[in-house]
């Protein structure tokens, strides 16, 4: 969203189609200054994290409000699969909303139905950022259906088992591999380089390529993103707020010869 409320069409929705790579970052902090900041510093998109964190709808509005006029698009992973917090985060303006633990095509209409207006959906119109306060109204209606993008994790066995199905269902727009909850639901919890998750991994991307569809990843270093922008990923998160800052204190202190303690 621009300074006076326009929305321009949706940058990460016409990336993707185009094939293009799309780096992110998480942000866990709820903070609308690291929000601006990483919207200003070359990430294409930003993943605000409500599901492992305690952020409000508020502080998620504070930090789309930081981005404005910024070209980075946002997305919010909302806590669950329910139409209320959807609705609620959807009028606060993010570009896209990411589904978590989508385990089957049923669990994927639910979540369309929470994202598009009727007649192809479900969500209940109100005021908010989005519209720009009603300023918008009309054209918020006519276009969100078509601009805001649902995403959806596979992050369980059984999603990966229904992937095809997943992938079939209209208004799907792409899908998140989640390494780290995959590896828990097949009894190897936090054992992400295991064959059995890589071998998951890969059906996920091959299915998602085949149906034509861009499939993203979470990455933790640039070796991992470069192997995996090799093998056909192209919505990666590359970093997490947290770790940045963590990485960031920690390698300045243990580059500095502090002289020993007198005794």
């Amino acid at each position: 969203m621009d300074a006076t409320g326009n929305r321009p069409p949706n940058r990460l929705k016409r990336r993707l189609a185009a094939g293009e790579v799309c780096l992110g970052a998480t942000l866990t902090m709820a903070s609308p200054v690291v929000a601006e900041l990483f919207s200003r510093v070359g990430f294409d998109w930003l993943w605000l994290e409500m599901e492992h964190t305690t952020t409000s709808d508020a502080e998620v509005l504070a930090m789309l409000q930081a981005t404005n006029g910024a070209e980075t698009s946002t997305v919010v992973r909302v806590p669950w699969n329910d139409k209320t917090m959807i609705k609620r985060v959807l009028d606060t303006g993010p570009d896209a909303v990411l589904l978590p633990l989508v385990n089957s095509a049923e669990e994927a209409e639910a979540a369309v139905r929470a994202v598009k207006y009727p007649p192809l959906g479900e969500r209940g119109a109100g005021l908010g950022r989005a519209q720009c306060y009603g300023l918008r109204m009309g054209e918020y209606l006519q276009s969100a259906n078509d601009e805001i993008m649902t995403l959806v994790m596979i992050e369980h066995v059984r999603a990966v088992e229904n992937i095809e199905a997943i992938l079939a269902v209209p208004g799907i727009d792409a899908v998140m591999v989640g390494a780290l909850d995959l590896s828990g639901s097949m009894g190897i919890l936090g054992q992400t380089a295991d064959p059995r998750v890589e071998d998951a991994i890969q059906t996920v991307l091959k299915a998602t390529l085949a149906a034509g569809k861009p499939c993203g990843i979470i990455t933790t270093s640039a070796d991992q993103a470069n192997r995996r922008l090799k093998e056909g990923f192209t919505l990666l998160i590359v970093g997490i707020d947290i770790l940045f800052l963590l990485g960031g204190a920690t390698g300045v202190l243990g580059q500095i010869e502090r002289p020993p303690a007198k005794a």
